[in-house]
């Protein structure tokens, strides 16, 4: 996986000849789905490599925007994951700060120039503003590409309920815990990916065994329990699991700690897993004791199985774009 990210401030140039979708692209919806198969097209058509430009940390976090800055649903390596699986060969990451913010379309256009010197092609979509001031945008875009011999296409947005999908739609969905919400913006359900570890066996001295994911974005979902799949060496598997600080045995590492719900399952530690999140059952709270957590887990599962029971089709849940 490493192998596809670039540094741009740590490389010279990139010599392949290239398409570049440019984007922060958090989230990867279907929005941003759109303009990846864009990118891919061109890339096939010009005979060259499909890519991402991105950007870190993001924008609103450098420049005053009026607003708070954005929390991001993914970190960069997840964000990475999901675009090579989109079909990305190379993703090219840019350190964004005061002196890159500052820059203005022209030398932009320089700045792609010197990176991308065999750049065939850039696609964008219709809402992208760069440079000095937010001064660049599409129609300068074109303008650059008919320069520099570049295609350049900027790709319409897709909208749900009538509005354009957007990232900040995906925040305030994850946010609420809305994940049917969630699925049908983003084209997959919300999923935590990473590499489990081990516990203190609370939950399997109790009857419920979960299995642990670190898991810290900057926009969490709400701490509580929900009804999931857990992905392993390609496996799917039904669960409930409750994400959050487990106050009543007082962690303060936020974990995914998922119970699948059939019997003689072992994950142990140091395991690639994706755990997609389905249904929110209920808000974390803190009880009084183990045998109050226990009639509460006991509950829990009740509604997760009742959740998956009422799944018409297995086609009703999705599998995550690509299992670890």
């Amino acid at each position: 996986m490493r192998s596809i990210v670039t540094d741009l401030d740590s490389t010279a140039v990139c010599k392949q000849p290239c398409v570049l979708a440019i984007g922060m692209f958090d989230g990867l919806h279907r929005g941003h789905m759109r303009v990846m198969k864009s990118a891919l097209k061109i890339a096939e058509e010009t005979h060259c490599l499909p890519c991402v430009l991105t950007f870190a940390p993001h924008p609103s976090k450098v420049v005053a925007m009026g607003r708070p800055p954005v929390e991001m649903l993914f970190p960069p390596e997840i964000r990475a994951r999901m675009f090579e699986s989109a079909g990305a060969k190379k993703v090219f990451v840019k350190k964004f700060n005061k002196a890159f913010g500052a820059l203005t379309p022209e030398k932009f256009e320089d700045f792609l120039k010197k990176k991308f010197p065999k750049l065939r092609g850039i696609v964008t979509g219709t809402n992208f503003v760069f440079g000095k001031g937010a001064s660049g945008n599409p129609q300068t875009l074109a303008e650059m590409a008919a320069r520099n011999n570049w295609k350049y296409r900027a790709v319409d947005g897709v909208k749900q309920g009538g509005i354009r999908i957007s990232s900040t739609r995906l925040r305030c969905a994850l946010a609420k815990g809305d994940m049917p919400l969630y699925k049908k913006l983003a084209g997959t359900s919300y999923t935590a990916t990473g590499t489990t570890k081990s516990g203190k066996k609370l939950g399997r001295k109790i009857g419920f065994p979960t299995v642990n994911l670190p898991w810290n974005p900057e926009c969490k979902p709400p701490y509580g329990v929900y009804a999931v799949t857990l992905v392993c060496s390609g496996k799917i598997y039904r669960g409930v699991a409750n994400y959050g600080t487990s106050p009543t045995v007082g962690k303060t590492e936020p974990l995914v700690e998922t119970h699948i719900l059939a019997e003689n399952i072992r994950i142990g530690a140091r395991k690639k897993i994706s755990v997609q999140f389905l249904k929110f059952l209920r808000r974390q709270k803190k009880f009084s004791g183990l045998e109050s957590l226990k009639r509460q887990i006991s509950q829990d599962v009740k509604k997760a199985e009742s959740f998956f029971r009422k799944a018409k089709t297995a086609n009703a849940i999705s599998p995550a774009r690509k299992a670890l």
